[in-house]
């Protein structure tokens, strides 16, 4: 639990922060195998601390260019060698290098350098005339640097792999948002099998486009779908400014609501600003004959049952008599108004101007008494 805890806290801190820790890390691992090694060869330089340094330093850059400090470690360590210092074997500060290049898809460049640090030494034993003392001493080292690197891009490997899978996670974290509200796709990754919840008030937008299914057969189906993506895509910017969750599209209809999955008290609010955008937005989008677009808007107030149905196809719908109210005031409306029923029109009354439509039959529903809304209360007519 305490490995997991740190694990955790590690993975949150800033990518800046980490390289930052790294490097140092690797600059005091450096100087150490530097200091410890002395009796090895040539005594070391402020230049042998400089080049040991630099390779450590090029870990800060890692991540951006993984390729440009892979090639910049390597060359600088065969600079390093060049003048026979002692300590800073291959394995040490080159192993971050190796392991961020092959985790970023360099695989070839990382293990083409491996292989150099790894081999040359094996290669220069079977062509130099060396004591068989000095051949054991070489080999020792030379398959110890293998052993080493050989790890480090199984290393990378891992993190490649760790990589691919948080990837294809959070692809399919941001699937299951698209589909579900956050918090309802967050009880839905806890186990909860049934999702169902009532809601004691929401507010519920229906907008359909006035005539668009006789004016699409004038024109392609790529047009018509490139029409409604358009359209639909500034809708679902326009329900996130003002925090309304969308259920659904329905053909060239679009379904919203406030106050749910957390309730607010002002949904009725939010959704007749979301509706009076909504009737500006669409009028600046053209049909498949360059005419401008008409909505009619349906808007009531009231209880909702709420939840998730399906298993292989998810989707978060509502249900209930002010769902189908909605429903009906759009389409029982009239192109370029916002209908509202009543009891939408009671909520709204104060911050908002409205005019009567009066008394008008409504399928399944009997004779109601429904407004336009028009404005903002204080605006100009």
């Amino acid at each position: 639990m305490a490995w997991t805890s740190w694990r955790s806290r590690l993975r949150r801190l800033p990518a800046p922060v980490v390289d930052a820790g790294l490097a140092l890390a690797l600059a005091v691992a450096v100087t150490v195998a530097i200091n410890v090694s002395l009796a090895q060869g040539k005594p070391p330089d402020a230049l042998a601390y400089g080049l040991g340094l630099l390779i450590a330093a090029l870990s800060l850059a890692r991540r951006r260019w993984p390729l440009a400090v892979l090639l910049a470690s390597a060359a600088t360590l065969l600079f390093y060698n060049r003048f026979d210092y002692p300590g800073l074997f291959s394995a040490v500060p080159l192993s971050v290098a190796l392991a961020t290049a092959w985790a970023a898809g360099r695989r070839g460049w990382a293990l083409t350098i491996a292989i150099w640090f790894g081999a040359t030494p094996l290669i220069y034993l079977a062509l130099a005339d060396l004591s068989a003392s000095t051949q054991a001493q070489l080999l020792d080292g030379a398959v110890s640097d293998l052993a080493l690197l050989a790890a480090v891009l199984l290393l990378g490997e891992a993190v490649r792999g760790r990589r691919a899978l948080d990837a294809e996670r959070e692809r399919s974290e941001q699937l299951l948002l698209n589909v579900l509200p956050a918090p309802i796709a967050a009880r839905l990754k806890q186990g909860e099998e049934v999702i169902a919840d009532g809601f004691a008030e929401v507010t519920v937008l229906f907008a359909d486009l006035v005539d668009f299914t006789r004016r699409s057969q004038e024109t392609t189906p790529e047009r018509v779908v490139r029409i409604l993506d358009d359209l639909f895509s500034a809708l679902d910017g326009l329900a996130e400014r003002y925090g309304l969750e969308k259920i659904k599209t329905i053909g060239d209809a679009y379904m919203a609501v406030g106050g749910l999955p957390e309730p607010r008290p002002d949904h009725a609010e939010a959704v007749a600003e979301m509706a009076l955008a909504v009737r500006e937005e669409v009028a600046r989008h053209l049909d498949p004959g360059g005419r401008p677009l008409a909505v009619r808007i349906g808007i009531d107030t009231g209880p909702v049952v709420a939840g998730v149905i399906g298993r292989r196809k998810f989707s978060y719908d509502l249900w209930g008599d002010t769902v189908n109210t909605a429903s009906r005031m759009e389409s029982h409306g009239v192109a370029g108004c916002i209908q509202v029923t009543d009891r939408a029109y009671r909520r709204l009354r104060d911050r908002y101007r409205f005019e009567r439509r009066g008394p008008i039959e409504v399928k399944g529903k009997g004779e109601l008494v429904t407004w336009f809304l028009v404005g903002r209360a204080g605006q100009p007519r």
